[in-house]
């Protein structure tokens, strides 16, 4: 027995697929441009990872800064992978993006004469994060969603899960997905595409992004035939482990750091002077993390299996001006920081590779497009603080205004169809009364890439989770079905199907991952090999490509650099 199920279908110059910073930035070019527009978004836009950037986006602002010394920095930390070409426009046009979001009302903090104020971050030689104290992200998403809620020439579609991208030749020229809050198949047929839809950290159990981030953007572009760049690079940050009332709370790092705080493992020992004497907490974000990692693996480890981010000998009063939305939230929990040190381990907080684009967020596939995390090739194989949303603001602008370019002048395809089992197959899913329940199939995903392929991996780990994967695609998801509660809620109908939805990206990118970091034999930036524990400079100053081959299968290359 099947649903039956409604379709309908839409014409719009350029497709925006996200809700972030870098897909609204894309929207605004192109309303400015007079291109038809439409915005789709799994949550409410302005939405997306935007909201877990806490303590501010890096642009060279200050006196005695530049983009030359901001773009040196990036290139120096990145793990030798980061295309020089992507960075140098990061680093120039950022300036640009933070006067124009001044001039839209964005409440950045200020000095007493009127001019930004700017945070230290570690790996930065110059104070260069524009910020709103630890709530920057959630400020950024306030002012953007209210500049978008008031320009009508952005058609918005809410609640909506891109299931595919549709291709004529070797074109894209649309989508097709399930407007899950109504149970209803909607197509796009457009001259563009422009893909911003975060990266992939919901793969992982302990992540600190909203749960519809699921990787949609890096499997859409690779089943379309665009290569994916360094999807092994994942930057994992310190998350609460304990105590359960914190469990997966991202509680800014780099703010406690700043603010003095130190790491300390279950024997109370500071290990990252043992393990970086010169620079110890000052050390970048992929070491402090590899520290972390070695020491929970080491058995050194609180009894939740995380060490202890120490900031009881750091006065209140800094604590209060350094991080003031971590020490009310944690306070709200009963947990008071100046007193009591937070048990932490690493977590999935963004990826560093993506689909591979140009200098304006092309990608190699006609008209396919991609911006902020969805992204490759900008942050190599490790990331300094304050570049993810950085690097999202000025390619999201970018990608919307070369997209909107051709846009103009471009023929729009014939209306896009949906597939033709696919009405039976969404059906099906929601119909469906045996099989395994569509949230344990997506826990089991989770916490596949949470045991084998988090901050310390395996050749041994990889393989396992790959082969594992492989049967959940065969097995799981073709038989998964919805809980006894969504059958009788419209709410819990619409929030299992978007999970179930994302389900099947989980997996191929699971199996994704897990090629990557597999071939990687060696240790880099944000990769950690246990049985290949040094950096191999001869064979492995290289990028990870991965593309589908004809037969469908994982088609796995390396691109030297130079």
């Amino acid at each position: 027995m099947t649903k039956e199920i409604q379709k309908q279908t839409f014409e719009t110059d350029v497709l925006i697929v996200g809700g972030g910073a870098a897909a609204t930035m894309a929207a605004f070019e192109c309303a400015e441009a007079g291109v038809r527009t439409i915005q789709v978004t799994k949550g409410r836009a302005t939405s997306g990872t935007t909201t877990v950037a806490r303590g501010g986006f890096a642009a060279a602002m200050g006196k005695g800064d530049s983009p030359e010394l901001h773009l040196k920095e990036i290139l120096e930390h990145g793990g030798e992978l980061i295309d020089p070409a992507l960075a140098e426009i990061w680093t120039r046009d950022i300036i640009d993006v933070v006067d124009d979001l001044e001039s839209w009302g964005t409440d950045f903090v200020k000095n007493e004469d009127g001019t930004l104020e700017l945070k230290s971050f570690p790996s930065h030689s110059q104070p260069r994060a524009v910020h709103h104290y630890d709530t920057t992200g959630n400020m950024l998403t306030k002012a953007l969603s209210k500049k978008l809620r008031g320009d009508d020439r952005i058609e918005k579609h809410s609640l909506t899960s891109i299931v595919d991208l549709v291709k004529d030749g070797d074109r894209v020229v649309g989508a097709w997905g399930v407007e899950y809050g109504f149970g209803r198949l909607v197509s796009y047929s457009a001259k563009e595409v422009i893909l911003c839809t975060g990266g992939g950290s919901g793969l992982f159990y302990v992540n600190d992004n909203p749960p519809q981030v699921t990787g949609d953007g890096y499997v859409l572009g690779y089943r379309a035939g665009a290569p994916l760049l360094g999807i092994e690079m994942i930057d994992f940050q310190a998350m609460c482990c304990s105590p359960e009332e914190l469990f997966g709370f991202a509680p800014h790092p780099t703010g406690f750091i700043n603010a003095g705080a130190v790491f300390r493992n279950q024997d109370g020992e500071e290990f990252l002077k043992r393990y970086y004497p010169d620079t110890a907490e000052q050390s970048t974000r992929s070491e402090v993390i590899l520290a972390m990692a070695r020491e929970i693996h080491a058995g050194r480890a609180g009894l939740t299996g995380g060490i202890f981010m120490d900031a009881t000998h750091v006065p209140l009063e800094t604590i209060q001006k350094a991080i003031p939305h971590v020490y009310k939230t944690c306070l709200h929990k009963g947990i008071d920081i100046t007193k009591v040190p937070l048990e932490v381990a690493p977590g999935s907080h963004t990826w560093l590779g993506g689909l591979k684009i140009d200098i304006d967020g092309k990608t190699p596939v006609e008209g396919l497009w991609a911006a902020g995390e969805t992204a490759g090739g900008i942050h190599g194989g490790n990331r300094i603080g304050g570049s993810a949303l950085s690097a999202s603001l000025v390619f999201g602008r970018r990608a919307g205004k070369a997209a909107s370019k051709l846009a103009a002048g471009g023929e729009r395809s014939a209306p896009v169809g949906i597939p033709d089992d696919a009405a039976d197959w969404l059906g099906s899913l929601i119909a469906r009364t045996d099989g395994p329940l569509q949230a344990d199939v997506r826990l089991n995903c989770r916490m596949l890439a949470h045991e084998k392929l988090g901050s310390i991996r395996t050749a041994k780990q990889c393989e396992e989770a790959i082969r594992e994967y492989q049967r959940i695609e065969a097995e799981d998801v073709p038989r998964m079905r919805l809980s006894d509660e969504a059958q009788k809620s419209e709410k819990a109908l619409g929030h299992e199907l978007e999970s179930a939805l994302s389900i099947k990206n989980l997996s191929l990118l699971g199996r994704l991952l897990g090629t990557a970091a597999l071939n990687r034999e060696e240790s880099r930036g944000a990769h950690f090999r246990l049985d290949h524990q040094e950096a191999d400079n001869a064979n492995w100053c290289a990028v990870t490509r991965l593309e589908q081959g004809d037969d469908g299968g994982i088609v796995f290359e390396k691109d030297a650099v130079s």
